[in-house]
């Protein structure tokens, strides 16, 4: 018996180039989320994060193509039709989007944008709604919620509208979250709040999550596991302890030693050479050996599957290596 609450296997998604052409943004993506368990994709700019956690909700640019498979507690997903799918964007799995300006309402209150799908999907009364909509505030750290419910987005910071954006998302009390890099925008101790609240209320609720960030530490402070992403593909998975503790794929390596850190003083601080590649840039070879350090003949030429390494799995023909 399958006990997943989510289950992505062998994920591809395409974009049209024009004339017949398709770009490759994700490209055979697994991954596993059990009900109340918390996992992190982390990576650089363009290695296909936050197209793998919108493509579980199916949004994708205009003409795209997905395939591989996408369930969702039994539900094959890539082959709903749209009634539907709206049922479960608005019930089973939320997203908390990377900015929060983007997706709200500026000449709707707040009050309208927090009630509006509770009155709307689960059908419950106006003042109800209200009520409630005031006390998730509350659960979120926004005092005064009388108040802010009568604000507008531009009278809010960018740390209160993403606290909003969390509070419309416990509103539905889904089963799956999707943060979608919920706290790029926010200076480092707004995000420490925002994270902490969204961690909190989400263990509280027993609800799973999907974590996207570029951030490796907050994946690690704040997830079970932890999926490394490099060029539209996962290159490893570990628990967030001993992917911290003993990196097995020379990417992660990398990400983990080129973090700065309160305790040591490092001059200068290593980077990884190169820059990242997006998927369709990648070679038949392994798309990370134009910048590993420890790269044979072999990874120029052949493309490591993700394979089980002890308790990881690890993208790398050296991961056995000690």
């Amino acid at each position: 018996m399958n006990d997943n609450l989510l289950a992505v296997d062998r994920l591809r998604l395409e974009v049209p180039a024009g004339r017949g052409q398709w770009l490759t943004l994700v490209d055979d993506v697994s991954l596993a989320i059990a009900p109340g368990e918390a996992v992190g994709l982390v990576g650089e700019s363009g290695s296909g994060k936050s197209m793998t956690a919108r493509s579980v909700l199916r949004l994708t640019p205009p003409g795209a193509r997905l395939t591989g498979s996408v369930t969702f507690a039994g539900t094959p997903v890539l082959t709903l039709g749209a009634r539907e799918l709206r049922a479960l964007r608005a019930r089973r799995i939320a997203m908390v989007f990377q900015d929060p300006r983007a997706h709200i309402n500026p000449v709707r209150s707040i009050g309208d944008f927090l009630t509006e799908a509770m009155v709307t999907h689960l059908a419950v009364p106006a003042e109800r709604a209200r009520a409630k909509a005031v006390r998730l505030l509350a659960d979120v750290g926004i005092t005064d919620g009388e108040r802010r419910m009568r604000q507008y987005p531009h009278e809010l910071s960018g740390g209160l509208l993403q606290r909003v954006m969390i509070a419309s998302v416990l509103a539905m009390e889904p089963d799956l979250v999707l943060a979608d890099e919920p706290t790029t925008a926010l200076d480092v101790t707004t995000q420490s709040e925002v994270m902490a609240v969204l961690d909190e209320l989400r263990r509280d609720r027993g609800m799973a999550m999907l974590l996207i960030t570029h951030d490796i530490e907050l994946a690690a402070a704040t997830c079970d596991r932890i999926g490394v992403m490099y060029a539209g593909r996962i290159v490893e998975v570990q628990s967030a302890e001993a992917l911290t503790a003993s990196p097995r794929h020379p990417y992660t390596g990398g990400l983990l030693a080129s973090r700065p850190g309160i305790d040591r003083v490092v001059r200068p601080l290593p980077v990884i050479p190169g820059r990242a590649v997006a998927a369709f840039e990648a070679g038949d070879g392994c798309a990370f050996a134009p910048r590993c350090q420890v790269r044979t003949d072999r990874c120029e030429t052949a493309r490591p599957p993700l394979t089980a390494v002890g308790t990881a799995r690890v993208a790398c023909i050296r991961a056995e290596e000690p």
